[in-house]
């Protein structure tokens, strides 16, 4: 079966016992490993315990097809339930899987498998979503911006720090979509801040900034104020970085996005300053002052054209042979000019 979203945190809470196979999958790698060690931990409180954890791996299971059917029978010495993880699985072992299913052994262990991206063609989850009550699967998607804030919110509580909406959108802006990096950043600000206290915009900018993203930032920024030899700079350290030329253009085009209907405010009448503050996600501060004076500098058909060269680019890099880096930093250091 599959778990609807709104089972899940219940689900998570409280594992049905009578479910032995759990598929975890998805493309928050953090999220799964979250899940995935909090449903181990209420299945075997030690998760170091020799007698009663297995750990399978595909290539394992490629060489001996029954151990998945042993390791499942298995009773634990001392008594227990026996927990087997798996862990990154290939299509190949969904034929074993499909066969656990039809003739599950008596014990009461529990098959917990975490795979990554799955599509809806995957035979795994073909296995774990079916009608069987004996397996069951749970997606771990990227949340959106409501989600992710929520979740952010919860993370915090969790910590004993309080916080303001214009914190948690910031956090929201900022932080790395992978759960567990997430988690990381977050426990940083705890322990910045302190438990019991209230989490500050100023406490977010002194302790959370993601570098890759930081170097980005940095970049549309020196391409909108025109410093070229910046941009060529911040360009190929992102290149070294291995950063790819799409996610490059498309930092880009989120800037003259945010230029464009910003500078609609002002032909509405507002001030740069305001027009700036009406964004959402918000500005990140060190950065304010120069996105104000970029609309100065980037009236709207301008910022158009500038947003069409960048879709032109972006289709263009993704051609078969095209010279995806020459390309984009061809693009960028234009505009800067």
């Amino acid at each position: 079966m599959k778990l609807a979203a709104a089972k899940i945190a219940s689900f998570l809470s409280k594992p049905d016992p009578t479910v032995r196979i759990i598929l975890i999958y998805g493309p928050d790698a953090g999220l799964v490993r979250e899940r995935g060690t909090a449903i181990a931990k209420l299945t075997v409180p030690d998760l170091n315990d020799p007698f009663r954890t297995a750990s399978l791996t595909a290539a394992a299971l490629s060489e001996d097809p029954a151990r998945l059917y042993d390791e499942m029978a298995a009773q634990a010495l001392g008594g227990g339930r026996r927990l087997i993880r798996l862990s990154s699985p290939g299509e190949s072992i969904a034929a074993s899987l499909a066969k656990l299913v039809g003739d599950m052994p008596q014990s009461d262990s529990l098959l917990l498998i975490e795979a990554g991206d799955l599509d809806k063609r995957s035979k795994l989850r073909a296995v774990c979503e079916s009608e069987t009550p004996l397996a069951c699967a749970i997606p771990c998607y990227v949340e959106d911006t409501a989600q992710r804030q929520r979740t952010i919110s919860d993370i915090l509580k969790s910590e004993n720090i309080a916080s303001t909406r214009e914190v948690v959108a910031a956090l929201a802006d900022t932080l790395p979509p992978d759960r567990s990096a997430m988690r990381s950043e977050l426990e940083k600000l705890a322990l910045y801040v302190g438990a019991g206290n209230t989490a500050t915009i100023e406490d977010v900018h002194a302790t959370v900034q993601d570098a890759g993203a930081a170097e980005l930032d940095d970049l549309v920024f020196a391409v909108g104020g025109g410093e070229s030899a910046r941009a060529a700079q911040l360009i190929d350290r992102l290149f070294a970085e291995q950063t790819a030329p799409v996610a490059i253009l498309r930092a880009a085009q989120r800037h003259f996005i945010r230029l464009q209907w910003a500078r609609a405010q002002m032909d509405g009448g507002l001030n740069a300053t305001d027009a700036v503050k009406r964004l959402q996600p918000p500005v990140f501060w060190k950065y304010e002052s120069a996105f104000a004076a970029q609309l100065r500098r980037w009236p709207r058909a301008r910022a158009e054209t500038a947003l069409r060269r960048l879709y032109d680019a972006e289709a263009a890099v993704k051609r078969t042979g095209t010279p995806d880096t020459a390309l984009c930093a061809q693009t960028l250091l234009g505009l800067a000019a």
